[in-house]
C-alpha cells in the first residue's frame, strides 16, 4: 500500500519515508504502563515543508489511513499497546525546508465510551464488559467450549489505558497473534486464541 503510493506522490518526501520515520518514532517513545506493558504513543503529528505539504494536495486522507495501518502493524508485530484510538494529524512548519520531515507523539487516553467487540470465527459479535471472563464454566461472561478450554481460562480487563488480557493460568494457555502469553495489551484486530476458537478483537 505505502510502497506504491510512493509512486504516485511526487514528493521530497515520500509515503515510505515518513512511514519509516513513524516506526522509528514509536520504537524510540515506547515506555510502560503500570502493569509493565509496552505502550507507544498514539497521536502522532506529521510536520512538513509548506511546499511538500502542498503536493499531497487532496491525497492527505489516504495517507493518514495508510499511516495508521502501517502504525498498527508495526506496533503490533512488536506487542506494543496504545493508550487510547490512533490518530494521525499534519501540520506544515514554514522554517522546514523542502525534504524535510519530522513526526512527533503524545500519549492521550482513550475516550470515555470507547466500546470493543469479540468477534468469532463464525461472525457472531460480543461485547465485552470488564472484567469480562473467557473459559468453559457457564459463568464466564465468554463461555467457549471444548476440551482444551479451561473452566476459567482467561479475563480481559480495562484500565486508563485500554483492553488488556489476563491468562488465569490455564493449561494450554492464551495467545494473541499467534504468541504466547501471560497478560496482554489489546490492540483493534487483535487475533485472540484459546483452544480452537479465534476471537478478533474490534473496537467500535
Amino acid at each position: 500500500m505505502v510502497a506504491a503510493s510512493s509512486r504516485i506522490f511526487r514528493t521530497a518526501v515520500s509515503p515510505m519515508t515518513v512511514a519509516r520515520k513513524i516506526n522509528r518514532l514509536l520504537q524510540k517513545e515506547q515506555t510502560n504502563d503500570t502493569h509493565g506493558h509496552p505502550i507507544v504513543p498514539n497521536h502522532l503529528i506529521v510536520a512538513f515543508s509548506p511546499k511538500d505539504r502542498n503536493r499531497y494536495g487532496n491525497a492527505e486522507e489516504t495517507l493518514r489511513r495508510q499511516l495508521v495501518e502501517v502504525a498498527h502493524n508495526y506496533a503490533r508485530s512488536n506487542g506494543y499497546g496504545f493508550t487510547g484510538p490512533l490518530s494521525i494529524d499534519f501540520a506544515t512548519n514554514p522554517s522546514f525546508r523542502n525534504g524535510r520531515c519530522d513526526i512527533s507523539g503524545e500519549f492521550r487516553d482513550a475516550p470515555i465510551g470507547d466500546e470493543a467487540i469479540l468477534v468469532t470465527s463464525d461472525g457472531l459479535r460480543i461485547s465485552i464488559s470488564t472484567p469480562q471472563l473467557l473459559g468453559r464454566n457457564d459463568d464466564c461472561g465468554v463461555v467457549l467450549a471444548g476440551s482444551n478450554v479451561s473452566r476459567h481460562h482467561a479475563e480481559i480487563r480495562a484500565d486508563q489505558h485500554g483492553l488488556f488480557i489476563v491468562d488465569l493460568g490455564s493449561t494450554n494457555g492464551t495467545m494473541v497473534n499467534g504468541i504466547a502469553i501471560d497478560n496482554h495489551r489489546l490492540l483493534h484486530a487483535d487475533i485472540v486464541t484459546i483452544g480452537d476458537h479465534e476471537l478478533r478483537v474490534e473496537v467500535v
